[in-house]
């Protein structure tokens, strides 16, 4: 009898824990908030992140102001939110050769540090000052991707630094990135993923007379760079592409300034031959729909010949495997949940 009243026991504890536990994946997001001088919220955005490690998904909005901090992002499932990227900024100056003369990896030399994957930065401005104000074009990162990361969005953001490097995405083996609706400043190989990216709607502006976009796809056929849509500007003289690895690039209905220089996109070599890297299938730079002032941007494929449409561009780049618009259509339905004061915190 004692027995069985036990068993009741372990059996009814049993069910009040299970009745408690949502089930894997039904758990709501977790909404954090930031802002400066309010004493019901937290006053930094690195504050809120070590706090929301015990959450599974977590959104944090971040009110308007200016943030002078680096953010080291090691958790997934996360979204950073701000008002505006015209009003919510994340400023810090920082260049790379400096922070290596202290610390044995890049960790930390940028502005925004990521080794987590599914990653949402949306309606925020980061900028690494560091060359306007020490009058260097030298590598500074404002956002790095580490070896694992991948899954990274960014929406509606304002991206900045005055030097090389500006966005370093590299996780080589499997990185997927969507940008979409963004404003990219900086100098040699700006935007430089390594793995698949897809950049849509989107504004690049070089500072320097060197490459805008370079890509690391050597570790499959299938890996590229897609610019769509978007507007190339700079200084005059600056270049279009560059690549030390295998790469392949794909620019659809672009726009490209009377200042970009006339060297199409190529492959980085070396006096010294044994520093070349091999280029397994090839120069790999497709060209449809854009205007541009040079006969080598001209069109040189059909887009429905791969069956790429605009409207399921994002399904040809990541062959399925992901969606990062569902991810932002889900995020402007989680923050439609908020009591947000008017047009404060809102995604296209």
């Amino acid at each position: 009898m004692r027995l069985f009243l036990s068993l009741l026991v372990v059996l009814s504890i049993a069910q009040s824990v299970f009745a408690a536990t949502p089930a894997i994946g039904t758990e709501p997001v977790t909404f954090m908030h930031v802002e400066k001088n309010n004493k019901h919220a937290y006053n930094s955005i690195q504050a809120a992140i070590n706090a929301s490690s015990p959450y599974k998904e977590v959104v944090i909005t971040v009110a308007a102001g200016e943030y002078n901090e680096k953010l080291y992002i090691t958790r997934s499932n996360l979204s950073i939110v701000g008002e505006s990227a015209a009003n919510t900024i994340i400023r810090y100056a920082q260049l790379r050769n400096s922070w290596r003369e202290h610390n044995d990896s890049d960790w930390g030399a940028a502005v925004v540090n990521i080794t987590g994957s599914d990653i949402t930065l949306a309606n925020i401005s980061v900028i690494n000052d560091y060359g306007k104000i020490h009058n260097t074009l030298e590598h500074q990162f404002a956002i790095r991707g580490f070896e694992n990361a991948s899954r990274i969005i960014f929406h509606q953001c304002d991206v900045q630094a005055y030097g090389a490097d500006t966005v370093s995405l590299w996780n080589k083996k499997e990185g997927l990135y969507y940008h979409s609706y963004c404003s990219f400043t900086g100098a040699t190989d700006m935007v430089c993923p390594r793995g698949t990216a897809l950049i849509e709607h989107s504004q690049f502006y070089n500072l320097k007379q060197t490459a805008t976009l370079w890509h690391d796809g050597e570790l499959s056929s299938e890996q590229k760079f897609v610019v769509a849509n978007s507007e190339f500007n700079g200084v005059e003289g600056f270049w279009l592409g560059r690549h030390h690895y295998d790469a392949q690039f794909y620019l659809l209905g672009n726009q490209f300034s009377d200042n970009l220089a006339d060297k199409p996109i190529f492959k980085k070599t070396y006096a010294d031959k044994q520093r070349d890297q091999p280029n397994r299938w090839g120069s790999r730079y497709f060209f449809a729909n854009n205007k541009a002032p040079y006969a080598w941007l001209d069109d040189n494929f059909q887009p429905k010949q791969l069956n790429i449409e605009e409207n399921n561009l994002v399904d040809w780049v990541f062959k399925g495997e992901w969606q990062p618009k569902q991810q932002l259509q889900m995020l402007k339905q989680q923050l439609a949940t908020q009591n947000f004061k008017t047009d404060a915190f809102q995604l296209k």
